[in-house]
């Protein structure tokens, strides 16, 4: 059932990605969450996603994606002009490849982002673009193997993923590692934004815009460990008359605890058969 689902839902996201609306650009400047929308999903995709967070009382924005870009680079350049709107300290959203867009983000734009949520986003690539034109995310092509820990260059980078992934399978893709991803309930990459049980589940996650965001620092280190300490050494038990010396003393006693490891034991005394009485003939 879900899996139909799923399929429903990609050829939504295909359909509203060739809309005229897609291609529209807003002004973020009084945004203070911005969804980055996945391989070919148009922007009224997420509408759902939007109308429930702007229930809580955040202001959301969706970026617009280049439906035939040149290059990666002028992709990415097409989404860094529009969070340069946004105010400092924006949440980003990003959804499937568009999370692997937000890793070569430049400098400027990366600093206005605080905090970057990724729902199914395949940092180890996938065999789904393995010779396309998107090869760069190829599962563990060297693109990804170079750029995908970029994302632990956010302040705070919290990669979320769907129980079962059926573009992007979590073992071998989604799955960041270091123990933070969060499973939904309800399976499929692109359920995940569309679903109501898994937009319950981010916006439980999310919290309001008056929930402060904590983040926390890195632990300092032990005074303790901080400076090496100098460990002597005695060199002179290796010298080879004390060496050779040393292993006669370690043979001998493996020898004498072998010994007492197995006692004598005598054997106990065979009982001979007792000779059969031989029947009296009547």
């Amino acid at each position: 059932m879900f899996r139909f689902i799923e399929y429903l839902e990609r050829f939504w996201a295909l359909l509203s990605f060739y809309l005229p609306s897609h291609l529209f650009v807003e002004n973020n400047k009084d945004k203070n969450i911005l969804i980055v929308p996945g391989f070919r999903a148009g922007r009224s995709y997420y509408s759902r996603l939007k109308s429930n967070l702007d229930n809580l009382g955040f202001k959301v924005g969706i970026l617009s994606t280049l439906r035939d870009p040149l290059s990666l680079e002028e992709a990415v350049q097409y989404l860094a002009s529009q969070i340069l709107t946004a105010p400092n300290e924006v949440t980003l959203i990003a959804h499937n490849t568009g999370g692997l867009l937000v890793l070569i983000l430049p400098d400027e734009a990366r600093r206005k982002v605080k905090r970057l949520i990724t729902l199914g986003t395949p940092f180890h690539g996938s065999e789904r673009f393995t010779n396309t034109r998107q090869s760069y995310w190829g599962y563990e092509s060297d693109w990804v193997k170079t750029n995908y820990k970029n994302a632990l260059f956010f302040p705070l980078f919290q990669p979320l993923s769907a129980i079962e992934d059926f573009s992007f399978p979590p073992q071998e893709s989604t799955e960041f590692g270091q123990g933070r991803d969060l499973w939904f309930d309800i399976p499929g990459n692109y359920n995940l934004v569309r679903r109501n049980e898994n937009i319950r589940t981010l916006r439980e996650f999310l919290g309001t815009p008056k929930d402060s965001i904590a983040i926390q620092s890195a632990p300092k280190a032990n005074p303790e460990f901080a400076v090496p300490k100098k460990i002597e050494v005695d060199f002179s038990k290796y010298e080879p008359s004390v060496y050779k010396k040393n292993q006669k003393q370690l043979a001998a006693k493996k020898k004498s605890s072998a010994k007492k490891a197995k006692p004598t034991q005598k054997p106990k005394p065979v009982a001979k058969p007792k000779p059969k009485k031989k029947a009296k003939k009547r």
